[in-house]
């Protein structure tokens, strides 16, 4: 065997089929000309005047936005303490610890920190969570179920935080295995200049073409889209009732822990914070938030955590 001199020269038995799709193109592009004419031709064949349900659906319309702007028109203030803000927590480097009465001690300093402008005023309810656990994995999961349903935000990065750290405790025990160099990959044809260059010349005619070969009526696609909106609508009613199903089937955690405070101003909630009979020492890794805010604008909260 020898070696022979490489010729660069263009593929055409490899690209014979792309003459295979002028006859196609030809025919895409007269049908373009006239698709214009045949949906003008539609006009007083159709009619959108909407039926009698129109004037009931106005009313179910309102109805729903009031009832959805009641149920958001008083968010609580909302406060969330974690090992891994800056601070906050005990240790050094990675190794963040935060014990349950250390943060109830932080949450209720924070309620009377005169520096905080943003700070509730006046008598309100207080609601307090409290995500215990001694690992990280254990105060991940605590917190993950809690974020499935309402994800605040600094909650979800405590997640991801102690996820990460629970992960790097155990994959830092593993040695990678890796195969010895060169390794076998797949030809990246997509980069080759002749297919890019016929992909682009013939996409958007073979887009035109998908869609005069179904030879279908705009009405017809109308109707189905009409459809569709309906099997979208039932796949949300149906994912909402599995939720509400799950929901009511749920058992007690107890690595979440809430209480009920007040009513009272900043003072007074922050000694019955202090004054409950709150987990110990003995959960060193532990999150938390505190709610304040009116007991309509706690009523959403209060119900889903079974308080």
């Amino acid at each position: 065997m020898s070696w022979a001199p490489v010729a660069l020269r263009w593929p055409a038995e490899a690209t014979q089929w792309m003459g295979q799709m002028d006859a196609a193109k030809t025919l895409a592009g007269s049908e373009l000309a006239s698709t214009g004419q045949r949906l003008l031709a539609l006009q007083g064949l159709a009619s959108t005047r909407p039926g009698p349900v129109g004037a009931a659906a106005i009313e179910a319309i309102q109805a729903g936005r009031q009832a959805l702007a009641e149920q958001l028109g008083e968010a609580p203030k909302c406060l969330v303490v974690t090992p891994f803000q800056s601070g906050i927590g005990q240790g050094r480097g990675y190794q963040r610890f935060l014990s349950a009465p250390n943060l109830l001690q932080l949450l209720a300093n924070k309620l009377t920190d005169a520096t905080d402008a943003a700070a509730p005023q006046g008598n309100q309810h207080a609601l307090c969570l409290l995500f215990l656990g001694t690992r990280h994995e254990q105060l991940a999961a605590a917190l993950g179920r809690f974020n499935a349903l309402l994800p605040i935000p600094e909650l979800v990065r405590a997640q991801r935080r102690a996820e990460h750290l629970a992960r790097l405790e155990t994959d830092k025990w593993q040695i990678p295995q890796a195969a010895a160099l060169p390794r076998w990959e797949a030809l990246p044809l997509e980069r080759c200049t002749v297919l890019k260059a016929a992909r682009q010349s013939i996409a958007g005619q073979v887009a035109v073409l998908e869609s005069y070969a179904a030879d279908r009526a705009p009405l017809i696609d109308l109707a189905e889209l009409a459809s569709r909106k309906a099997a979208q609508q039932q796949a949300r009613d149906q994912r909402l009732a599995e939720l509400r199903q799950l929901l009511e089937g749920s058992q007690a955690d107890s690595a979440v822990r809430a209480c009920m405070l007040g009513p009272g101003n900043n003072a007074a909630l922050r000694r019955l914070l202090l004054d409950s009979d709150a987990p110990g020492h003995e959960w060193v890794m532990c999150a938390g938030v505190i709610l304040v805010g009116s007991a309509t604008g706690l009523s959403f909260v209060r119900e889903m955590v079974g308080l």
